[in-house]
């Protein structure tokens, strides 16, 4: 299985890049919504010295040559708002996963969804959450082999 590691200030422009390229993914699934121009360096900036702090993490998967990253996770801990909470308010949620298509069908992405989830574990969260396109068959699929259950249908006008 692939090894995975918290990232780095130093490799945040090509976490960046692994970033645009899932947004790019995203859009060919369906999403609506477009990005700023300078929608990277905004993402970069508010990650600077926080890529691995007691409410978020950003893990990487580090490739074969050297420099070189196959992939990447973010995650957050949010809390639940008092009318929902039950015996832990503390909720998981992995906002950003991306494995280039060259690395796929390696584990890589297993690996670094694992690894967030001892993060997770550590942060005596209740639950998991995350967002997946409709359209993104594949994406769905991934999910659901690791247990998680569609909950919340997000609709779009405009």
């Amino acid at each position: 299985m692939a090894s995975v590691r918290p990232g780095t200030d130093a490799e945040l422009d090509e976490i960046a890049g692994l970033w645009q390229a899932m947004y790019a993914h995203q859009r060919e699934s369906g999403m609506t919504l477009p990005l700023r121009d300078d929608a990277a360096e905004l993402w970069k900036r508010q990650l600077t010295g926080r890529l691995d702090s007691p409410v978020s993490v950003v893990l990487v998967a580090p490739g074969p040559g050297a420099g070189a990253l196959d992939g990447f996770l973010a995650a957050q801990i949010k809390r639940l708002p008092p009318h929902l909470a039950a015996d832990r308010a503390r909720v998981g949620f992995i906002s950003e996963l991306f494995v280039r298509l060259d690395a796929r069908r390696r584990g890589t992405g297993r690996a670094l969804v694992e690894a967030a989830f001892d993060w997770f574990g550590r942060a005596d969260v209740g639950s998991i959450e995350l967002h997946v396109l409709v359209g993104n068959a594949g994406g769905r699929r991934f999910w659901e082999q690791l247990g998680f259950v569609p909950e919340l249908l997000q609709m779009r006008r405009g």
